[in-house]
C-alpha cells in the first residue's frame, strides 16, 4: 500500500484525530496549570510602608498576601528607630501575590566614627577634614595664642574630644582657633571684581561666610554663573569697616562689564575678570 493510499484509510484518520485531540488537551492542561500556579491576572498594589514598624508592616502585608525582607539599616535622626526608611517595590506598584518587599530600616543606634586629628592645622584644613570624615563644621571660638588661625581645640557638645575617640556620624565639631586679639571683629574684605569661587576663598580666610548669592538678569546659564563677577556686596567695606567673625556677606554677580565699572565705591583689582 502506498503512502497516498494509507492516508485515505480509516485507521490513519482515527489516529490523526486522536493525535490532534491529545495535543489540544495537553495545551489546555498546561495553560490551566500555569494560570493556577502563577495566579495569572491576580495582582496586588504595594502599600506605603514608610514610617511603620516591622510589626505594622507584617500585619499590613499579610492582608495583601505579600512578604517582606530587611535589606539594610541606616541611621536617620528624623525617623524613629526600627521603622521603615525605604522600600522596594515602591508604593503603588502592582505585583504578584506572595512577592517579597525589601525594606531599609532606621537603625536603632547612630553610626559611630573616630574623631580625626584637627589640632595644630589651619582652619581651612580642619574644615576639609571634618567634611571628609562625615562630620559637620560647627562654631568658631578664639583664644589668645602666638599661633594665629591654628586650631587649638576640637569640641563636640562643648567637650574637648581627642583624636580617635568615637563620636556619632554627623556630629557638629566646634573649633577653637588661635588669635592675637579677642578675635571678635575683622575688616570687611573687598569682594567686588572677583568671581564667586575666588570670593569664597577670601571669605574663608577671613573666617566669614557667603550669605545670599544673587544673579542679575545678564546671567542665564550655569556657565555664566561660574563666569560672573561680584559687582555689589553687603556689608560694603566702603560703608562698614569691621564686622564680627562668622558674619555672612551677601553678594550680587553679573557678566555685564559696564555694571561692574559703574559701581562708584568699588575698587577694581588689576586681575579683574573684565
Amino acid at each position: 500500500m502506498t503512502l497516498k493510499e494509507f492516508i485515505k484509510t480509516k485507521t490513519f484518520k482515527v489516529n490523526a484525530l486522536a493525535a490532534v485531540g491529545i495535543t489540544l488537551f495537553l495545551i489546555g492542561f498546561i495553560m490551566i496549570f500555569l494560570r493556577i500556579y502563577t495566579n495569572h491576572g491576580d495582582s496586588v498594589e504595594i502599600p506605603d510602608l514608610k514610617g511603620k514598624s516591622t510589626q505594622e508592616v507584617a500585619n499590613l502585608l499579610e492582608l495583601n498576601d505579600l512578604r517582606f525582607e530587611i535589606k539594610d539599616s541606616v541611621y536617620s535622626a528624623e525617623t524613629a528607630p526600627g521603622t521603615v526608611l525605604d522600600q522596594y517595590p515602591k508604593p503603588g506598584m502592582k505585583v504578584k501575590q506572595n512577592r517579597i518587599v525589601f525594606l531599609t530600616l532606621c537603625a536603632l543606634n547612630q553610626e559611630m566614627i573616630p574623631m580625626p586629628q584637627l589640632t595644630d592645622i589651619s582652619y581651612r584644613q580642619a574644615t576639609n577634614l571634618i567634611e571628609n570624615s562625615g562630620l559637620v563644621a560647627g562654631n568658631i571660638q578664639y583664644k589668645l595664642s602666638e599661633f594665629l588661625n591654628l586650631v587649638l581645640e576640637q569640641r563636640v557638645n562643648g567637650r574637648i574630644v581627642a583624636k580617635g575617640e568615637m563620636v556619632p556620624k554627623g556630629s557638629r565639631v566646634d573649633l577653637v582657633l588661635g588669635s592675637d586679639s579677642d578675635g571678635l571683629t575683622i575688616a570687611v574684605p573687598q569682594l567686588t571684581g572677583h568671581t564667586l569661587s575666588d570670593a569664597q576663598v577670601m571669605i574663608e580666610e577671613s573666617f566669614l561666610s557667603i550669605g545670599t548669592v544673587n544673579y542679575d538678569e545678564s546671567i542665564t546659564s550655569e556657565e555664566q554663573k561660574a563666569q560672573g563677577v561680584i559687582y555689589k556686596q553687603s556689608p560694603d567695606p566702603a560703608e562698614v569697616f569691621e564686622i564680627t567673625r562668622g558674619t555672612s556677606i551677601d553678594v550680587w554677580l553679573t557678566v555685564d562689564p559696564a555694571k561692574v565699572q559703574q559701581e562708584p565705591d568699588t575698587v577694581q583689582p588689576e586681575n579683574s575678570f573684565f
